[in-house]
């Protein structure tokens, strides 16, 4: 009993022991089974997590995007400037509105159709600027070739255009293109072109302003010149006539006194000859005033005296010769006559002098006939230009740039040369004859310089005080304006100066 209680003790509990081991694994099978499955619910609440973080960075970057995109079309759109974007056949792909203001039309019409040659075409000799922008040291970034030009822009509708127009290679979709920035310039090139304009009319009124100003001192320093004349030519005028009745009447007694002088010298010696031993008185008389003396001496006496109101006579004559105040009008004129008048009056400028010999004079005189012009005024021109050459010939005495004796040149002649006709035709040729009045001295010369400013007015190289600086440049008027001629002047340093006249030949 006892035994088989034991066995069955025993054997129950082996058996409880044995679903107890079974219990066991089950739940720790079953233990394991939902620690994976919770793991893998973490792992994916994980990558939900993830996904949700990542929708929401994308949106984050959509919305990034978005914002720039509308700034960057707000910027194209508001442009002033005309972009465009053609592709490498130079079709338009992208225009923005301000493309409608430049070419009239909408940008419809533009996309899709050739760019260059029918809208856009390059000014004929215009610069182009190619400028290269350095691509900043990035890997894989090349530098960018930037062109600018001018262009005329063609419309669809309404008048031309020019533009400044920039190029640059960049991308559309993945394939190279080019963006084309193009700024209407139109209003500023005519506001440059009315500002050049106005700036031409502005300059060309100053310079008239200012040659207005210059012809009006011209006129008159002339003015003031030309009455220092009037009034020296009425003064010699008034001086010659007051002098000139006395002078004749002096003059024209002389050959009665000279006669006359004649008749009581021979009655004289006629005495001596019947009465060669007169009472003492008559001796005494004779020895007291030397009658041989007064014989012999008395026709030289009246001689000179002749020869002094002989050469009055010319001085007078001279004088009214270079006043020629009767003479308004031009008239025939004995040019040699003038000068000679001239050189008169300067005759004591002409006279050695303690710094100086005397300046001699060496007329060649040719045949000259009658010349039309205003004698007054020509002999105002031959006074100022052999007044400059007395003047060189002071200067350069004692000079050692020429050592030549001081003289003074006149030579005139008549030339005449041929002129073609203006017809058209193979017509004979005109000869046009004129007179040439050389005027040269052995003074120093003059530079290059100098003689081209030589007759402009107010322009001297005398010390202040001794000249105006108009003598020369009143003839070259009066010899140009009022007779039609030619005042030329030829020197080099060392080697004088000579003045030609030409007057023509009517």
């Amino acid at each position: 009993m006892v035994m088989t209680n034991s066995h069955r003790f025993i054997s129950v509990s082996t058996s409880e022991q044995t679903q107890g081991k079974h219990l066991t694994f089950r739940r720790e099978a079953t233990g394991t089974h939902q620690v994976k499955e919770a793991s893998g619910l973490l792992n994916t609440i994980r990558q939900a997590l993830n996904w949700h973080h990542v929708q929401q960075d994308l949106r984050q970057h959509q919305h990034q995007l978005q914002l720039l995109e509308a700034r960057f079309r707000n910027v194209i759109n508001k442009n002033a400037d005309s972009i465009i974007i053609v592709n490498s056949l130079g079709l338009v792909n992208f225009a923005n509105p301000a493309t409608e203001c430049l070419f009239n039309c909408k940008v419809e019409d533009l996309v899709g159709r050739s760019l260059f040659g029918s809208f856009v075409v390059e000014k004929p000799a215009c610069e182009i600027d190619t400028t290269i922008m350095p691509g900043g040291g990035a890997a894989g970034t090349a530098d960018t070739r930037i062109v600018q030009t001018q262009v005329d822009i063609t419309p669809l509708n309404g008048d031309k255009a020019v533009a400044e127009m920039r190029v640059v290679e960049t991308e559309w979709e993945g394939e190279i293109a080019f963006l084309v920035l193009l700024r209407d310039i139109t209003a500023r090139l005519r506001a440059e072109e009315a500002l050049r304009q106005s700036e031409a009319r502005f300059r060309e009124q100053a310079q008239q302003l200012q040659q207005a100003l210059d012809n009006l001192q011209q006129t008159q320093a002339q003015l003031v010149q030309t009455e220092k004349m009037s009034s020296l030519g009425q003064m010699v005028a008034g001086v010659a006539h007051e002098i000139n009745n006395p002078v004749n009447f002096i003059y024209g007694n002389l050959t009665h006194v000279r006669q006359y002088t004649k008749d009581l010298l021979e009655l004289v010696e006629l005495y001596q000859q019947n009465y060669p031993n007169p009472v003492p008185e008559i001796q005494e008389k004779q020895q007291e005033i030397d009658v041989d003396f007064i014989m012999q001496d008395m026709p030289n006496l009246v001689s000179s005296m002749q020869v002094g109101t002989e050469r009055i006579r010319q001085i007078v004559i001279s004088l009214r010769n270079f006043s020629r105040l009767d003479q308004a009008e031009k008239k025939p004129v004995n040019i040699h006559e003038g000068i000679d008048s001239t050189l008169l009056i300067l005759h004591s400028r002409l006279k050695a002098n303690p710094d100086r010999p005397e300046i001699e004079i060496i007329k060649e005189y040719g045949e000259l006939p009658l010349v039309e012009c205003y004698a007054g005024q020509m002999n105002q021109v031959f006074m100022n230009i052999l007044n400059n050459a007395i003047d060189a010939l002071e200067e350069s005495a004692g000079s050692e740039q020429t050592a030549q004796k001081p003289q003074i040149r006149i030579h005139t002649s008549v030339e005449t040369e041929n002129r073609e006709q203006e017809t058209g035709q193979k017509d004979p040729p005109i000869l046009n004859s004129h007179i040439v009045i050389r005027i040269a001295d052995t003074g120093n010369g003059m530079t290059e310089e100098v003689r081209n400013r030589l007759f402009d007015p107010f322009f001297t190289t005398k010390p202040v005080g001794k000249g105006t600086g108009l003598g020369l440049s009143i003839s070259y008027q009066i010899v140009r304006e009022k007779h039609s001629g030619q005042l030329k002047c030829t020197s080099s340093p060392g080697e004088g100066s000579e003045f030609v006249i030409e007057l023509p030949l009517h």
